[in-house]
């Protein structure tokens, strides 16, 4: 089921079955590594019967390119990459259907059982996606003042990134024009208390400033320039993150390569 589910997630591309073997056995010898995968592969198509979904190939494996199937990570993906360019508050409400049909398929953390190097790294970046989609539904909701429904995506967001500062900033800001400045002030205080728990930091002068703003009954509407620094704000920390996960990957692929190399001692002695 592991391997199933790696090729579904790495469908677009072939993966060689020295690479397969080394990534879910690292801890055996090769030989075994591929006795393994060579069983595993058995089983997949034993189960799977004439479906024609994988390409079994002597050297490699894939998904067949051709195979009839839906995958609701694929469309959400998909989504993602049509509208991430989109601000939320410039979302048609066409595009922000598409964009509340997408997250709906997300129903939380990636296979959550699974603790291996390769899942953690696919539900840290389906997270990220997520979290970025329901920020713009956030952004969309507030300037058409469907202050309730963006209030219920903030909630979401904190669910899984209780100090996602950006998130608590819009937050105040829903409730406010909600009508609702009591809780907003109190979302202030919810975010410093988040912020210093997981980063020990305080909130940053544009939180403080939002927070004097309500105090003294003087928020605004977003104007457009401040939306796209919001929206800078955000492109920035989801390109951090996901700049980490990749930093991390290409480690885990560096440590795979070093185990698949024969030993320099078995390399001398075959000069």
């Amino acid at each position: 089921m592991e391997l199933l589910c790696y090729l579904l997630l790495h469908r677009e591309r072939a993966h060689t079955r020295e690479a397969l073997a080394g990534l879910f056995w690292p801890d055996t010898s090769d030989a075994l590594a591929r006795k393994y995968l060579r069983q595993a592969i058995w089983r997949l198509q034993s189960v799977l019967g004439n479906r024609e979904l994988l390409i079994v190939h002597s050297g490699w494996i894939r998904v067949n390119p051709r195979a009839v199937l839906w995958l609701d990570i694929a469309s959400f993906e998909e989504t993602h990459d049509n509208h991430r360019d989109t601000r939320g508050h410039e979302l048609t409400d066409q595009q922000a259907q598409a964009i509340e049909a997408a997250v709906v398929l997300y129903r939380g953390d990636l296979i959550e059982a699974w603790y291996q190097d390769w899942c953690i790294y696919e539900r840290d970046r389906l997270q990220l996606i997520y979290l970025a989609m329901m920020e713009q539904l956030m952004s969309y909701c507030e300037v058409r003042g469907r202050y309730p429904q963006g209030v219920a995506y903030g909630q979401r967001i904190l669910r899984c990134d209780p100090a996602r500062e950006c998130t608590h900033r819009n937050l105040m800001r829903l409730y406010y024009h909600a009508g609702d400045r009591t809780t907003a002030l109190r979302q202030f205080a919810r975010c410093a208390e988040a912020m210093a728990k997981q980063f020990n930091v305080h909130p940053s002068r544009e939180t403080v400033a939002l927070y004097h703003q309500v105090r003294g009954d003087q928020v605004e509407t977003l104007t457009r320039q401040e939306h796209d620094s919001e929206y800078r704000d955000d492109l920035r920390g989801l390109q951090t993150s996901l700049e980490l996960i990749a930093a991390t990957v290409s480690a885990l692929q560096r440590q795979v390569q070093q185990q698949l190399a024969p030993p320099l001692s078995s390399v001398q002695e075959a000069g």
